[in-house]
């Protein structure tokens, strides 16, 4: 899961106090990341001051008080607001004073809200993606504004656009939707962005293929293949290649090979013989010229096809699982542990 931070560009107010010209105008960065700094403040002085005063009332019972002497004309002046993580609402009065007396000044008044915090952080549970109905559920720590969808097939992408998240509260279910999308899903890119322009993404890849094989029979205890049984390999890896050569233009494709045993022997060297065949057969796809990322692993009897008691003898037991996906299979009766180890 990948995600990024993006701040809002300077949002640029310019104001007049009535009657009296356009003496200061005033622009905003309302929103920082913690660690980054403070939202600011930037007066600009169309005219030459004795001294430039920003107060400001802050929404949790806070106050700003800063200045700055003898500003030239056309100087941009920073003030630090120095708030608390979260986000407030700030009254304020920006004062330039021209004249020898204290009430000799220009005065301008304005609002706003700023906000100071972490990333966004968005949650996209996979058991609650429905392919077939075209919809997802994400999820925020703060406000959603927009969300953007981007669904990538074999095609290329089909579905790119700003969706619907209506008006919603910090966490809330956010229900997405998409259209016109044919054939399989291979990526969704989910985007979100809060009010302060903070957004934060993942990428899904809700697919994987098992390729049909026929089993590799292996000399007892043995993992080396013999040459009159890599034959079988050649049709699984033919339709291994044709998924590669279509679906890597969008997305990684990874070719998985999962081992398992019968009951018969110690489970220890039936867990160690089976990654032992795994590798060896991830190898014969290697040497067939698949050239995408390759991962092996074994699991010996502890995802037995068909139960059995112990030292039991099954073939359907002593076999083999080819996976092409973008990421490790989930966890499942097949797959009951997640160490792949990459060729």
């Amino acid at each position: 899961m990948r995600r990024l931070l993006l701040l809002l560009p300077l949002l640029v107010l310019p104001a007049l106090a009535v009657g009296q010209g356009q003496l200061l105008s005033y622009a905003l960065k309302p929103a920082v990341q913690s660690g980054d700094g403070y939202p600011q403040v930037y007066l600009t002085a169309n005219d030459s001051f004795d001294k430039v005063t920003l107060t400001c009332e802050r929404s949790d019972g806070g106050s700003v008080n800063l200045s700055k002497s003898s500003v030239s004309k056309g100087k941009k002046i920073t003030f630090d607001l120095k708030q608390p993580t979260g986000e407030f609402n700030y009254d304020c009065e920006a004062r330039g004073y021209y004249g020898s007396g204290e009430d000799e000044f220009f005065d301008l008044y304005f609002r706003f809200d700023a906000f100071l915090g972490g990333g966004l952080a968005i949650e996209v549970p996979r058991d609650e993606i429905d392919l077939k109905n075209s919809t997802l559920t994400a999820r925020a720590d703060r406000v959603v504004g927009t969300a953007h969808l981007t669904i990538v097939t074999p095609d290329g992408p089909q579905f790119d656009e700003d969706v619907d998240v209506g008006e919603n509260s910090a966490g809330d279910d956010l229900w997405l939707e998409w259209s016109g999308v044919r054939g399989d899903v291979l990526r969704i890119d989910v985007t979100l962005t809060d009010r302060w322009g903070f957004y934060s993404y993942e990428n899904i890849f809700p697919w994987s293929l098992e390729i049909p094989h026929e089993d590799i029979n292996f000399d007892t205890g043995a993992h080396v293949m013999r040459d009159d049984e890599k034959h079988k390999v050649d049709s699984a890896y033919k339709d291994a290649k044709e998924v590669f050569d279509r679906y890597s233009k969008y997305v990684e494709v990874r070719l998985y090979i999962a081992g398992y045993t019968d009951t018969v022997g110690p489970r220890g060297d039936n867990q160690a013989l089976s990654e032992r065949r795994a590798r060896s057969i991830a190898q014969e796809f290697r040497n067939k010229g698949f050239v995408g990322p390759l991962y092996y692993q074994g699991f010996g009897e502890d995802a037995l096809a068909m139960a059995t008691e112990d030292s039991v003898d099954l073939e359907a037991n002593r076999r083999a699982m080819y996976i092409l996906a973008s990421r490790p299979p989930a966890r499942s009766e097949n797959f009951p542990r997640g160490n792949w180890k990459k060729l």
